[in-house]
Protein backbone atom coordinates (compact mmCIF):
# COMPACT_ATOMS: atom_id res chain seq x y z
CA UNK A 1 0.00 0.00 0.00
CA UNK A 2 2.90 2.33 0.81
CA UNK A 3 4.30 1.86 -2.69
CA UNK A 4 0.89 2.21 -4.31
CA UNK A 5 0.27 5.71 -2.95
CA UNK A 6 3.66 7.00 -4.04
CA UNK A 7 3.63 5.30 -7.43
CA UNK A 8 0.16 6.58 -8.20
CA UNK A 9 1.58 10.07 -7.79
CA UNK A 10 4.54 9.21 -10.02
CA UNK A 11 2.36 7.78 -12.77
CA UNK A 12 0.20 10.88 -12.64
CA UNK A 13 2.97 13.21 -13.72
CA UNK A 14 4.42 10.84 -16.31
CA UNK A 15 1.25 10.16 -18.23
CA UNK A 16 -0.56 13.45 -17.68
CA UNK A 17 -3.14 12.26 -15.15
CA UNK A 18 -2.69 15.16 -12.79
CA UNK A 19 -5.70 16.74 -11.20
CA UNK A 20 -6.73 20.30 -10.38
CA UNK A 21 -7.80 22.26 -7.35
CA UNK A 22 -10.53 19.71 -6.60
CA UNK A 23 -8.05 16.82 -6.28
CA UNK A 24 -8.81 14.76 -3.21
CA UNK A 25 -6.16 15.02 -0.52
CA UNK A 26 -5.30 11.82 1.33
CA UNK A 27 -5.74 12.14 5.08
CA UNK A 28 -2.39 12.96 6.68
CA UNK A 29 -2.75 10.46 9.52
CA UNK A 30 -3.57 7.66 7.06
CA UNK A 31 -0.59 8.61 4.94
CA UNK A 32 1.73 8.67 7.94
CA UNK A 33 0.57 5.21 8.97
CA UNK A 34 0.85 3.74 5.49
CA UNK A 35 3.94 5.49 4.20
CA UNK A 36 6.00 4.99 7.33
CA UNK A 37 8.70 7.60 7.86
CA UNK A 38 8.03 11.30 8.30
CA UNK A 39 10.56 12.04 5.55
CA UNK A 40 8.65 9.91 3.06
CA UNK A 41 5.37 11.46 4.18
CA UNK A 42 6.73 14.92 3.46
CA UNK A 43 7.85 13.80 0.02
CA UNK A 44 4.41 12.39 -0.78
CA UNK A 45 2.74 15.62 0.33
CA UNK A 46 5.11 17.70 -1.79
CA UNK A 47 4.36 15.41 -4.74
CA UNK A 48 0.64 15.98 -4.23
CA UNK A 49 1.21 19.72 -4.46
CA UNK A 50 2.92 19.20 -7.82
CA UNK A 51 0.12 17.12 -9.29
CA UNK A 52 -2.71 19.46 -8.27
CA UNK A 53 -1.65 21.97 -10.91
CA UNK A 54 -0.95 19.48 -13.72
CA UNK A 55 -3.80 19.39 -16.27
CA UNK A 56 -5.69 16.13 -16.74
CA UNK A 57 -5.47 14.40 -20.16
CA UNK A 58 -8.94 15.69 -21.06
CA UNK A 59 -8.07 19.26 -20.08
CA UNK A 60 -4.78 19.08 -21.95
CA UNK A 61 -6.46 17.77 -25.08
CA UNK A 62 -9.12 20.50 -24.83
CA UNK A 63 -6.52 23.22 -24.38
CA UNK A 64 -4.55 22.00 -27.38
CA UNK A 65 -7.70 21.75 -29.49
CA UNK A 66 -8.85 25.27 -28.58
CA UNK A 67 -5.36 26.62 -29.25
CA UNK A 68 -5.35 25.00 -32.68
CA UNK A 69 -2.38 22.82 -31.77
CA UNK A 70 -1.57 19.91 -34.05
CA UNK A 71 0.70 16.99 -33.24
CA UNK A 72 4.29 17.86 -34.07
CA UNK A 73 6.86 15.14 -33.54
CA UNK A 74 9.68 17.67 -33.84
CA UNK A 75 8.67 19.01 -30.42
CA UNK A 76 9.30 15.72 -28.64
CA UNK A 77 12.64 14.22 -27.71
CA UNK A 78 14.30 12.34 -30.62
CA UNK A 79 13.97 8.58 -30.19
CA UNK A 80 17.47 8.19 -31.62
CA UNK A 81 18.88 9.84 -28.51
CA UNK A 82 17.95 6.90 -26.31
CA UNK A 83 21.29 5.18 -26.90
CA UNK A 84 23.14 8.28 -25.69
CA UNK A 85 21.98 7.88 -22.10
CA UNK A 86 24.53 5.75 -20.27
CA UNK A 87 24.42 6.84 -16.63
CA UNK A 88 21.57 6.02 -14.27
CA UNK A 89 20.88 9.74 -13.86
CA UNK A 90 20.57 10.27 -17.62
CA UNK A 91 18.37 7.20 -17.95
CA UNK A 92 16.07 8.30 -15.13
CA UNK A 93 15.61 11.88 -16.32
CA UNK A 94 14.95 10.78 -19.89
CA UNK A 95 12.63 7.99 -18.82
CA UNK A 96 10.50 10.83 -17.45
CA UNK A 97 10.96 12.81 -20.65
CA UNK A 98 9.83 9.94 -22.87
CA UNK A 99 6.90 9.33 -20.55
CA UNK A 100 5.68 12.88 -21.18
CA UNK A 101 6.28 12.46 -24.91
CA UNK A 102 4.25 9.28 -24.81
CA UNK A 103 1.41 11.21 -23.19
CA UNK A 104 1.60 13.90 -25.87
CA UNK A 105 1.49 11.31 -28.67
CA UNK A 106 -1.36 9.47 -26.98
CA UNK A 107 -3.46 12.64 -26.61
CA UNK A 108 -3.35 13.10 -30.37
CA UNK A 109 -3.96 9.40 -31.11
CA UNK A 110 -0.53 8.88 -32.64
CA UNK A 111 -0.31 5.09 -32.35
CA UNK A 112 2.98 4.60 -34.15
CA UNK A 113 4.76 7.34 -32.20
CA UNK A 114 3.31 6.01 -28.97
CA UNK A 115 4.88 2.62 -29.61
CA UNK A 116 8.22 4.25 -30.40
CA UNK A 117 8.20 6.14 -27.09
CA UNK A 118 7.15 3.01 -25.25
CA UNK A 119 10.14 1.24 -26.76
CA UNK A 120 12.41 4.05 -25.57
CA UNK A 121 10.87 3.74 -22.11
CA UNK A 122 11.55 0.00 -22.15
CA UNK A 123 15.20 0.50 -23.12
CA UNK A 124 15.76 2.99 -20.32
CA UNK A 125 13.81 0.98 -17.77
CA UNK A 126 15.80 -2.12 -18.65
CA UNK A 127 18.96 -0.04 -18.34
CA UNK A 128 17.98 0.81 -14.78
CA UNK A 129 17.70 -2.90 -14.05
CA UNK A 130 13.91 -3.08 -14.17
CA UNK A 131 13.53 -5.64 -16.94
CA UNK A 132 9.97 -6.62 -16.08
CA UNK A 133 8.42 -3.13 -16.33
CA UNK A 134 8.06 -3.27 -20.10
CA UNK A 135 8.29 -7.01 -20.75
CA UNK A 136 7.07 -8.78 -23.88
CA UNK A 137 3.62 -9.49 -22.44
CA UNK A 138 3.15 -5.86 -21.39
CA UNK A 139 4.22 -4.53 -24.78
CA UNK A 140 1.82 -6.93 -26.51
CA UNK A 141 -1.06 -5.74 -24.31
CA UNK A 142 -0.14 -2.15 -25.09
CA UNK A 143 -0.21 -2.89 -28.81
CA UNK A 144 -3.63 -4.52 -28.52
CA UNK A 145 -4.99 -1.55 -26.53
CA UNK A 146 -3.30 1.14 -28.60
CA UNK A 147 -6.67 2.62 -29.62
CA UNK A 148 -8.14 2.32 -26.12
CA UNK A 149 -6.67 5.27 -24.28
CA UNK A 150 -7.96 4.36 -20.82
CA UNK A 151 -6.60 0.83 -20.99
CA UNK A 152 -3.32 2.05 -22.44
CA UNK A 153 -2.86 4.63 -19.70
CA UNK A 154 -3.48 1.93 -17.12
CA UNK A 155 -0.83 -0.32 -18.63
CA UNK A 156 1.69 2.51 -18.81
CA UNK A 157 0.93 3.41 -15.20
CA UNK A 158 1.58 -0.19 -14.14
CA UNK A 159 4.91 -0.22 -15.97
CA UNK A 160 6.10 2.92 -14.21
CA UNK A 161 4.75 1.57 -10.91
CA UNK A 162 7.05 -1.43 -11.29
CA UNK A 163 10.01 0.78 -12.17
CA UNK A 164 9.56 3.09 -9.19
CA UNK A 165 8.97 0.22 -6.76
CA UNK A 166 12.14 -1.52 -7.94
CA UNK A 167 14.24 1.63 -7.50
CA UNK A 168 12.97 2.22 -3.99
CA UNK A 169 13.48 -1.39 -2.96
CA UNK A 170 17.09 -1.10 -4.09
CA UNK A 171 17.80 2.13 -2.25
CA UNK A 172 17.65 4.32 -5.36
CA UNK A 173 14.92 6.73 -4.33
CA UNK A 174 16.83 9.61 -5.89
CA UNK A 175 16.39 8.06 -9.34
CA UNK A 176 12.62 7.96 -8.85
CA UNK A 177 12.48 11.68 -8.16
CA UNK A 178 14.60 12.29 -11.26
CA UNK A 179 12.01 10.41 -13.34
CA UNK A 180 9.32 12.71 -11.92
CA UNK A 181 11.49 15.74 -12.66
CA UNK A 182 12.19 14.71 -16.24
CA UNK A 183 8.48 14.22 -16.87
CA UNK A 184 7.60 17.60 -15.37
CA UNK A 185 10.26 19.40 -17.40
CA UNK A 186 9.19 17.79 -20.68
CA UNK A 187 5.51 18.45 -19.96
CA UNK A 188 6.16 22.16 -19.39
CA UNK A 189 8.42 22.29 -22.43
CA UNK A 190 5.73 20.77 -24.67
CA UNK A 191 3.14 23.21 -23.35
CA UNK A 192 5.33 26.23 -24.05
CA UNK A 193 6.58 24.92 -27.40
CA UNK A 194 3.04 24.63 -28.73
CA UNK A 195 2.26 28.30 -28.11
CA UNK A 196 1.70 30.44 -31.19
CA UNK A 197 3.93 33.46 -30.64
CA UNK A 198 1.78 35.75 -32.79
CA UNK A 199 -1.54 34.72 -31.18
CA UNK A 200 -0.78 32.81 -27.95
CA UNK A 201 -3.75 31.01 -26.45
CA UNK A 202 -4.68 32.63 -23.13
CA UNK A 203 -5.95 29.44 -21.48
CA UNK A 204 -2.73 27.63 -22.33
CA UNK A 205 -0.68 30.53 -20.97
CA UNK A 206 -2.70 30.36 -17.76
CA UNK A 207 -1.82 26.70 -17.32
CA UNK A 208 1.83 27.48 -17.91
CA UNK A 209 1.62 30.24 -15.29
CA UNK A 210 -0.03 27.79 -12.88
CA UNK A 211 3.19 25.79 -12.80
CA UNK A 212 4.67 28.51 -10.59
CA UNK A 213 3.27 26.49 -7.70
CA UNK A 214 4.16 23.01 -8.94
CA UNK A 215 7.71 24.22 -9.62
CA UNK A 216 8.11 25.37 -6.03
CA UNK A 217 6.81 22.02 -4.79
CA UNK A 218 9.14 20.14 -7.13
CA UNK A 219 12.16 22.13 -5.94
CA UNK A 220 11.13 21.56 -2.32
CA UNK A 221 10.88 17.84 -3.07
CA UNK A 222 14.32 17.75 -4.67
CA UNK A 223 15.77 19.59 -1.68
CA UNK A 224 14.81 16.68 0.60
CA UNK A 225 17.41 14.47 -1.12
CA UNK A 226 21.08 14.50 -0.15
CA UNK A 227 22.36 13.62 -3.60
CA UNK A 228 24.69 15.54 -5.92
CA UNK A 229 22.78 14.74 -9.13
CA UNK A 230 19.45 15.70 -7.59
CA UNK A 231 20.96 18.95 -6.28
CA UNK A 232 22.33 19.74 -9.74
CA UNK A 233 18.95 19.48 -11.47
CA UNK A 234 17.43 21.39 -8.55
CA UNK A 235 19.83 24.28 -9.17
CA UNK A 236 18.81 24.35 -12.84
CA UNK A 237 15.16 24.57 -11.86
CA UNK A 238 15.92 27.41 -9.48
CA UNK A 239 17.01 29.48 -12.48
CA UNK A 240 13.58 28.79 -13.96
CA UNK A 241 12.01 29.78 -10.64
CA UNK A 242 13.68 33.18 -10.97
CA UNK A 243 11.73 33.74 -14.19
CA UNK A 244 8.51 32.51 -12.59
CA UNK A 245 9.01 35.01 -9.77
CA UNK A 246 8.05 37.69 -12.30
CA UNK A 247 4.49 36.33 -12.28
CA UNK A 248 2.52 38.31 -9.75
CA UNK A 249 0.25 36.83 -7.08
CA UNK A 250 -2.73 38.77 -5.78
CA UNK A 251 -5.54 37.91 -3.40
CA UNK A 252 -8.99 38.82 -4.62
CA UNK A 253 -11.69 38.08 -7.13
CA UNK A 254 -11.03 36.96 -10.69
CA UNK A 255 -10.14 39.86 -12.94
CA UNK A 256 -9.15 40.28 -16.56
CA UNK A 257 -6.42 42.70 -17.49
CA UNK A 258 -6.63 44.74 -20.67
CA UNK A 259 -3.51 43.09 -22.08
CA UNK A 260 -3.53 39.51 -20.81
CA UNK A 261 -5.69 36.84 -19.24
CA UNK A 262 -5.36 36.23 -15.53
CA UNK A 263 -5.16 32.70 -14.11
CA UNK A 264 -7.33 31.98 -11.09
CA UNK A 265 -5.88 29.57 -8.54
CA UNK A 266 -7.75 27.90 -5.70
CA UNK A 267 -8.03 29.82 -2.46
CA UNK A 268 -8.69 33.18 -4.07
CA UNK A 269 -5.13 33.68 -5.36
CA UNK A 270 -4.85 35.33 -8.75
CA UNK A 271 -1.81 35.14 -10.98
CA UNK A 272 -1.04 38.14 -13.15
CA UNK A 273 1.37 37.85 -16.04
CA UNK A 274 2.43 39.40 -19.29
CA UNK A 275 2.91 37.45 -22.50
CA UNK A 276 6.63 38.26 -22.49
CA UNK A 277 7.09 36.42 -19.19
CA UNK A 278 5.51 33.25 -20.57
CA UNK A 279 7.95 33.31 -23.47
CA UNK A 280 10.82 33.89 -21.05
CA UNK A 281 9.65 30.72 -19.32
CA UNK A 282 9.64 28.95 -22.66
CA UNK A 283 13.26 29.93 -23.29
CA UNK A 284 14.35 28.93 -19.79
CA UNK A 285 12.67 25.51 -19.80
CA UNK A 286 13.99 24.79 -23.29
CA UNK A 287 17.55 25.40 -22.10
CA UNK A 288 17.12 23.03 -19.16
CA UNK A 289 15.40 20.41 -21.29
CA UNK A 290 18.03 20.56 -24.03
CA UNK A 291 20.74 19.88 -21.48
CA UNK A 292 18.85 16.76 -20.39
CA UNK A 293 18.07 15.19 -23.74
CA UNK A 294 21.40 15.82 -25.50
Amino acid sequence: MRKYIYITLLASVLIGCGGNESTEVVDEHILETVVGTQETLERVEKSQMIFRTIPSPLETATLFQEAGVEYNQSITSPIGNVSNYVTSVQKSLNLGVYGADLSFANIFGQSQESMLYMNCSKILSDGLGVINAFDVATIERMEVNMNNRDSLLGLISDAYWITDAHLKENGQDHLSVLIITGGWIEGLYIGTATLNKDEPNKALMQRIADQKYSLKSLIDLLDTYDNESVAEIGDKLKTLQTVYSKIGVKTGETTVSEREGVATIGGGNVLTFETEIIFEIRAAIKKIRDEIIL
